[in-house]
C-alpha cells in the first residue's frame, strides 16, 4: 500500500486526491481513498455504505429491485477489488484522419497500453483487422521492472506497424491483451447492474470520408471520450454493444430505436381492424399495405428506405406477405416492421373474390411467364454440371411461345418448401427475353462446411432437382434496369452511362453478363464495358468461353480480365490474389460522370475489396451499384 502525494512527478491535483491519496497496486480506483485524512485499523470489515453499495459486479439477471430484496449487495463473492485485464488503442486517436492516396503503400504505427491486476504480468497484446478472425502480435515496451517479489503493477506499452493497405475494407481495429494466468478480454461485455468491470476488446471504428478538398481519408472513431467530452461510437443509439446473453444493451434498458423498433414483449396493438378487401385496395406504389401474420402494415413511407428495393415490397402490395417476408427477413427486420403497424386483419371478413390470373403480354404481344403478383410454376427440362460445385439449371416456361418477362438487370425469386420451411432466394438468369420458351440459371451449390454446417438451403435443393421436377418462381424484382444505349434506371430514377466497370465474384457473374449481353447484342449501343471476374480457382470461372468469345467479337466494346485467389497453373496469364486498387487502375475506366461501376459477389469482396478502392480512385458513391 502506498501513501501518495505526487503523480508523475507533480503534486496531486484536487480531483486526484490532494493532498494525499491511498494507492493499492493492482486494485480498482474505487478502493484507493482520495483526500486521505486519517487511517483507522479496525478488527472487522468496514460497514461504510459505499463499501457495499458500490464496486460490486452482480450477476446479469439481477435488477435493481432484486438486488435489494435478495440482499445481493452483501454477498462477498460479488465484490470488485482487483483490476481485470484491459487494453487501449491510443493511436490512431479519436477522429484522427489518414489520407488514403498518400499513405496506401506505407505503414502506420499503432500504439497503446494494457494492464491487469493481482501483480500478474501482461504477456502479449494483439490487434485484429478482421473482427477477431486473425490476431497479430504487437511489440511490447515494458517501462517498469517487476518488484523484488516478481509482481507487475504498471502499464505495459505496445506498438505495431500496420500496413495502411490492410485498412482498405476494414470496419474496425480490435485490441486485446493476455496475462500470465491466460486471462484475456472477451469479445462482448456482460451486462451488470452497476455497469462495472466490462473489459471487452477495445474497438476503433474506421470510416471512409471525403475532406472539403475532395481527398479520401480514413477517419478513426473511439468508443467514448474521456470525462464529459462528447463523441464516440458507443454513445450513439446504433453503437450500443451486444451484451453476452442479453442482446443489445439498449434493449435491456428498455429504450427504443427505429432500428430495434420494439421488444418482442412490447409488440404494438391497435383497436383498428381491416377486412381483406380493404387491404387489397392499397396495392399501388404510392399506397402500399401488406399483411404479415394477420397484422396490417402501411409500408408506403418505407419504400425508398428498403435495402432490397421497392419491388420487393410492392410485389406483395394489398395482399398477405407472410410467407415471402418470413422466408427472407431477419428478426431485426421483423422488429423494424412494427414501426409501420396500423391494425389487425378482421378475421371474420371474407376474402376478396379471387380474380382470374390475367395472362400478361408485352408491347409486342409476347406472352410473359413472370407475374409479380402471383407465383408461376416452371418445370426442369435439363441440368448440366459446369464445375465441381456449379451447374446450369434449364427451366421450361409455361409454353414454348412464352418469354420470361424479366427486364435486363432485374432478378426473380425462386421459392421452395424445404424441411417444412418456405425458402425464398433471388437469382438472376443468364438468359433474357430474347430466349423463347426457357430460362437458364448458373448456380453454385453451397454444400456443408465447417463455417456453414448446413450449407446453402436453396442451392442444395436446386442441386437435387431432376428433369421433370417443378419449381415456383415470381418476379421481376430489383433496383437496376438497363433500357438501351447506356440509359438505365436505379429505383426508377433515370441514369446514363457511356462506360461500365463491372466486378463479378463467383456466381455474381450472372447479372453482369445479363447487362453485357443486352449491350453487345445491339449494334447501335456504343456503351463500353470492362469486366473483372474474380474466383477461387480457374474451374470456377463459369461461362468463360462465352466471355472470351465476346472479347474477341467486340474488342471495341468489351474487355475481360480474370483474377484467382486460391490456386492457379504455372501458365496462368491473368491476375492472382484479390481485387485491389492497382487492378482497378490498370483495367477500369477512370472515374467520370458517365462511368458507373456495377458489382455482384460476396459481401467481403464488395465491402473490403471494391468500395474502398473505388473511393480511393475517385469513383463517387453515386456511381457505384451493387446487385
Amino acid at each position: 500500500i502506498v501513501i501518495a502525494y505526487k503523480q508523475n512527478g507533480e503534486v496531486l491535483q484536487p480531483d486526484h486526491g490532494f493532498p494525499v491519496r491511498l494507492i493499492i497496486p493492482g486494485y480498482i480506483g474505487g478502493r484507493m481513498i482520495k483526500w486521505l485524512a486519517q487511517i483507522n485499523v479496525i478488527p472487522y470489515e468496514t460497514r461504510n455504505h459505499y463499501h457495499y453499495h458500490d464496486n460490486r459486479i452482480l450477476p446479469p439477471h439481477i435488477t435493481a429491485e432484486e438486488s435489494l430484496s435478495g440482499n445481493w449487495w452483501y454477498k462477498p463473492e460479488h465484490i470488485f477489488n482487483e483490476l481485470n485485464i484491459n487494453s487501449v488503442i491510443a493511436a490512431p486517436d479519436h477522429n484522427e484522419t489518414l489520407s488514403i492516396a498518400r499513405n496506401i503503400d506505407k505503414e502506420y504505427e499503432m500504439i497503446g497500453y494494457a494492464y491487469t491486476g493481482g501483480g500478474r504480468k501482461i504477456t502479449r497484446i494483439e490487434i485484429s483487422v478482421d473482427s477477431g478472425a486473425h490476431w497479430r502480435l504487437t511489440e511490447l515496451n515494458r517501462k517498469e521492472k517487476p518488484t523484488n517479489y516478481g509482481m507487475y503493477w504498471c502499464w505495459v506499452f505496445y506498438s505495431y506497424k500496420l500496413k495502411v493497405a490492410d485498412l482498405v475494407g476494414c470496419e474496425e481495429i480490435w485490441c486485446r491483451a493476455w496475462d500470465d494466468s491466460n486471462n484475456t478480454q472477451p469479445t462482448v461485455p456482460t451486462w451488470n447492474l452497476m455497469g462495472m468491470g466490462n473489459n471487452q476488446v477495445f474497438r476503433v471504428k474506421i470510416h471512409t470520408d471525403q475532406t472539403v478538398d475532395g481527398e479520401h481519408v480514413f477517419r478513426f472513431e473511439h468508443p467514448t471520450q474521456p470525462g464529459q467530452q462528447p463523441g464516440g461510437w458507443m454513445t450513439t443509439t446504433h453503437g450500443k454493444p451486444e451484451a453476452a446473453g442479453f442482446g443489445k444493451l439498449l434493449e435491456v434498458q428498455g429504450e427504443q430505436t427505429i432500428e430495434d423498433a420494439v421488444r418482442t414483449d412490447q409488440i404494438k396493438t391497435s383497436s383498428k381492424s381491416f377486412t381483406l378487401a380493404q387491404v387489397a385496395k392499397h396495392n399501388k406504389e404510392d399506397d402500399v399495405w401488406i399483411i404479415v401474420k394477420d397484422r396490417v402494415y402501411d409500408c408506403t413511407k418505407y419504400l425508398e428506405l428498403h435495402p432490397g428495393g421497392t419491388d420487393s415490397i410492392t410485389i406483395n402490395a394489398g395482399g398477405d406477405a407472410t410467407e415471402d417476408f418470413s422466408a427472407i427477413h431477419s428478426k431485426k427486420a421483423t422488429k423494424l416492421l412494427e414501426k409501420y403497424y396500423i391494425g389487425d386483419v378482421d378475421k371474420s371478413s371474407a376474402a376478396p373474390k379471387s380474380e382470374r390470373v390475367e395472362e400478361l403480354v408485352d408491347e409486342r404481344g409476347n406472352k410473359l411467364a413472370l407475374n409479380p403478383k402471383h407465383k408461376t410454376t416452371f418445370k426442369v427440362q435439363d441440368k448440366i454440371t459446369l464445375s465441381r460445385d456449379s451447374y446450369l439449371l434449364d427451366l421450361a416456361l409455361p409454353t414454348p411461345e412464352h418469354i420470361l418477362g424479366l427486364p435486363t438487370g432485374k432478378h426473380m425469386f425462386l421459392s421452395a418448401t424445404i424441411k417444412g420451411e418456405t425458402v425464398l432466394r433471388r437469382y438472376t438468369p443468364i438468359t433474357s427475353n430474347h430466349d423463347v420458351g426457357a430460362v437458364k440459371f448458373v448456380i453454385k451449390a453451397y454444400r456443408p462446411c465447417e463455417r456453414f454446417p448446413e450449407g446453402g438451403k436453396m442451392s442444395q435443393y436446386l442441386d437435387s432437382l431432376k428433369t421433370g421436377d417443378e419449381l415456383e418462381v415470381r418476379g421481376p424484382v430489383g433496383e437496376f434496369e438497363y433500357i438501351k444505349n447506356g440509359n438505365f434506371l436505379i429505383d426508377g430514377e433515370k441514369c446514363f452511362a457511356s462506360k461500365y466497370n463491372m466486378v463479378a465474384g463467383g456466381t455474381g457473374i450472372t447479372p453482369c453478363m445479363q447487362v453485357a449481353a443486352e449491350i453487345l447484342r445491339n449494334c447501335d449501343d456504343n456503351t463500353h464495358i470492362s469486366l473483372l471476374f474474380a474466383c477461387r480457382v480457374e474451374g470456377d470461372l463459369l461461362m468463360r468461353s462465352t466471355l472470351d468469345e465476346w472479347a474477341v467479337t467486340f474488342p471495341h466494346k468489351f474487355k475481360i480480365h480474370y483474377i484467382l485467389s486460391d490456386a492457379w497453373s504455372k501458365d496462368w496469364k491473368y491476375s492472382t490474389g484479390f481485387v485491389n486498387k492497382q487492378l482497378f487502375e490498370e483495367h477500369f475506366f477512370p472515374s467520370a460522370d458517365d462511368c458507373y461501376t456495377l458489382m455482384c459477389g460476396p459481401p467481403v469482396m464488395i465491402k473490403r475489396g471494391c468500395e474502398p478502392n473505388l473511393d480511393a480512385l475517385g469513383h463517387r458513391k453515386s456511381r457505384q451499384f451493387s446487385f
